[in-house]
């Protein structure tokens, strides 16, 4: 090991570290704990220094302040990470498996002159090796990659338990300038669409319906609404009902949508695709209904039902309801 360790490159939402972020400290603490070196989380932003009062699973906060770095440019933020870790040198920088994270692997790898794995569930230190374990085809098969230390490790969310990624003391606070930022930029950073105000944030909710192309019709999807809201839950879609136009871009689950992790997740004419399975493999309770008995979606679940949720969902919401006093 590096005597400078691991290195967390921090991810924030509104001042506050994303889900991932706190998962990368959970790993990168686990794994420091067993090397004996120092971990280190380093956040990029232009003000206010946010995390400096938060007790997070580091030993040491960076904090790289500058106007420049307030919006995300891969390009930007790319060459002040690249300074800041040249300097730091060490054995393991984890970023999250993210529109961010997977924008900035490629142009700091070949900065820092290092590897970048994509897509891990489990890191291990074994020696001045890396051993990065990744899941293919929707979780089914476990393809473990070794590289050696320096490397760039990209964590998918859901892999850690955020909770570890705190602790009960702050760690110490460092705020520096944004070096690394001179020369000519290619990349032109116009802002970040949010989305709409009411929508629900999936990654909170703990019951989700999720709803696939056996809906048939977006005119169908009155009744998946129905029952999540009987359920106190959310619907969420696979990516084919996202395309449709059917929901908003907010509510897909999966590879190129979003990971959630409910207590219960009720898949409704999803057949399985691994796409789609990547983002919701992780639930407490995983129920499906499918008219095709053959659907991977029932090699997910734990429980499941092979009749046509046009005649089941109904029913059920109905039965719900009863049993809330009809409400």
């Amino acid at each position: 090991m590096s005597p400078t360790g691991i290195v967390v490159v921090a991810e924030q939402e509104k001042g506050e570290p994303t889900d991932v972020t706190l998962e990368m400290l959970a790993c990168g603490r686990e794994l420091a704990d067993r090397a004996g070196g120092p971990l280190t989380c380093l956040l990029l932003t232009d003000r206010g220094a946010p995390f400096r009062a938060l007790p997070l699973a580091a030993d040491r906060l960076v904090i790289v302040e500058d106007p420049a770095l307030g919006a995300f440019n891969p390009e930007v933020h790319a060459r002040v990470l690249a300074h800041q870790l040249k300097a730091m040198a060490p054995a393991l920088v984890l970023l999250g498996n993210t529109a961010a994270g997977m924008d900035l692997a490629g142009p700091l790898s070949l900065l820092l002159g290092g590897t970048a794995v994509s897509g891990c569930v489990r890191v291990a230190l074994e020696g001045g090796v890396i051993v990065a374990t990744s899941r293919l085809y929707g979780g089914k098969l476990l393809a473990e990659v070794s590289v050696p230390a320096p490397a760039l490790v990209l964590l998918m969310p859901g892999s850690y338990p955020r909770q570890k990624g705190m602790r009960d003391r702050v760690p110490k606070v460092e705020v520096q300038g944004g070096a690394g930022l001179a020369g000519p930029l290619r990349v032109r950073s116009c802002g970040i669409l949010e989305p709409k105000a009411e929508d629900v944030d999936l990654r909170k909710v703990p019951v989700l319906v999720g709803a696939g192309r056996g809906v048939q019709t977006k005119d169908n999807l009155r009744i998946v609404e129905d029952l999540a809201r009987a359920l106190g839950g959310a619907v969420c879609a696979t990516r084919p009902v996202v395309d449709q136009g059917w929901l908003p871009r907010s509510r897909q689950v999966g590879r190129s949508g979003l990971t959630v992790k409910p207590r219960l997740y009720l898949a409704l004419g999803i057949s399985g695709a691994p796409e789609h399975v990547e983002g919701m493999k992780e639930a407490d309770l995983v129920v499906a209904v499918n008219t095709d008995a053959g659907a991977p979606i029932f090699d997910v679940a734990q429980y499941g039902a092979t009749v046509d949720i046009l005649d089941l969902v109904p029913i059920l919401t109905e039965k719900l309801k009863a049993a809330k006093g009809g409400k």
